[in-house]
């Protein structure tokens, strides 16, 4: 019975890596399932087992959500920030890696310009002349800054950022893993190649570490780097 409880934890994890590849969507699976799973792979079931202990699992479960988050940029979320007259940095409550890009919205209906794309720029770059609404953006010490610096005008607007950002840390068996269900084996993969590591099964360990990078790299490169769709002309639409 254990080893077709085990064999259907297995089909649950590969298979919520096909389905959901390129969602948010988590499998809702938590931190005990991935726990269960390497100690029978690793023949350490028991409790117990002080050398695969709960604690040393769970510390490489979060390590690879970090790194899957952190490499992949997975983890999508946004936040609203209300501008106010002559302020130019914001702070972004959500954690986060990094800020993807950022949005203005005017708050006007029924505009074609209530929205519009701020630029990423760096400090120490000229900027153009003022105009009122923001044009510009970038990220200091955590914080979000916007410029042109918003006049009476523009406070009460917003801007949309949309961010990379952290998984929810994993410090107990019952947690819920947070990064997208494609990712269910890749944390399986590394768990795995830290214990063969842990007991000196180098060849093992490799192995794993090999398959864990090479499914980030496949995530990489068909949706992260994926090319933008061309433009359907008229001409060719007719």
């Amino acid at each position: 019975m254990k080893k077709i409880a085990f064999g259907i934890a297995l089909v649950v994890l590969l298979y919520s890596a096909i389905v959901f590849a390129g969602s948010n969507a988590t499998s809702g699976l938590t931190a005990q399932t991935f726990i269960d799973r390497v100690r029978y792979d690793l023949n350490a079931e028991a409790t117990t087992d002080t050398f695969f202990s709960n604690t040393i699992l769970l510390q490489w479960i979060d390590e690879a959500l970090k790194i899957i988050a952190s490499t992949t940029r997975c983890m999508e979320s946004s936040e609203t920030v209300t501008l106010t007259s002559n302020t130019i940095s914001y702070s972004i409550s959500t954690g986060h890696y990094d800020i993807s890009h950022v949005i203005y919205d005017s708050g006007v209906t029924d505009s074609s310009t209530r929205f519009s794309i701020l630029l990423r720029t760096i400090p120490g770059i000229p900027i153009p002349e003022q105009q009122k609404r923001p044009k510009f953006w970038w990220e200091w010490e955590s914080k979000l800054n916007v410029f042109p610096v918003p006049n009476s005008e523009i406070s009460g607007t917003t801007v949309i950022a949309y961010l990379v950002s952290t998984p929810t840390s994993i410090s107990a068996a019952s947690d819920s893993i947070t990064t997208p269900a494609y990712f269910d084996a890749a944390i399986l993969y590394y768990v795995k190649a830290k214990g063969y590591f842990r007991e000196r099964s180098d060849d093992k360990g490799v192995k794993y570490l090999e398959m864990f990078n090479s499914l980030l790299n496949d995530y990489k490169n068909r949706l992260l780097y994926r090319e933008v769709p061309q433009s359907v002309s008229q001409e060719g639409a007719k």
